[in-house]
């Protein structure tokens, strides 16, 4: 029998790829971190599947994944319908070994309502837009409460991993895999 992997990495757009204050392509472009990630699960053949909570135009540096929005279904987040109805459009056949990477409380509950493994970005998305923005002139000191506090926000709301963004996302997806290869379940 064949080892289970990752079948699917799906995004939250908006505080993953996008600031989390982005509404259509001319407010934003990708996050800095987000082009090398992509173009790394797609050479690793990873299928990539995206939504949003919000309808919105998305950059064209993100048209080759299928997205799907809240207009897709009666239900946002923290029901597990955009989640499901993305992981489906990627043909995925078990939803406990696919990944959603969400910058918000709401986004990780979805994806554990579907039963899929959870990954947070904490300085990505769950902080103000307004703090990240002064983030280079604020004090260490305050920098550092500031990841606490989204971090906190998105383990209490059961996030498997935190990380502060998606540069740091392959090394979860390697853990998650190791942990599927030991028969561990979302």
């Amino acid at each position: 029998m064949p080892h289970p992997q990752i079948e699917a990495v799906i995004f939250d757009v908006a505080g993953t790829l996008l600031p989390c204050d982005a509404h259509s392509a001319a407010d934003s472009s990708l996050l800095p971190e987000a082009s090398p990630l992509l173009t790394h699960l797609s050479s690793e053949h990873q299928r990539i599947g995206l939504l949003t909570q919000q309808s919105m135009r998305l950059p064209v540096a993100l048209a080759p994944y299928p997205c799907i929005t809240a207009d897709n279904t009666r239900r946002g987040a923290p029901a597990p319908d955009l989640p499901v109805l993305t992981a489906m459009r990627l043909e995925s056949q078990t939803l406990r070994q696919c990944v959603l990477v969400s910058g918000s409380a709401a986004g990780v509950t979805a994806g554990l309502n579907a039963g899929m493994w959870t990954v947070g970005t904490a300085l990505s998305g769950s902080l103000a837009q307004g703090a990240l923005c002064d983030w280079a002139e604020l004090p260490a000191a305050e920098r550092d409460q500031l990841r606490m506090q989204a971090t906190m926000t998105l383990l209490n709301a059961g996030a498997h991993y935190v990380i502060d963004a998606v540069d740091e996302l392959a090394h979860c997806l390697r853990d998650i895999t190791q942990r599927l290869h030991k028969g561990e379940r979302a």
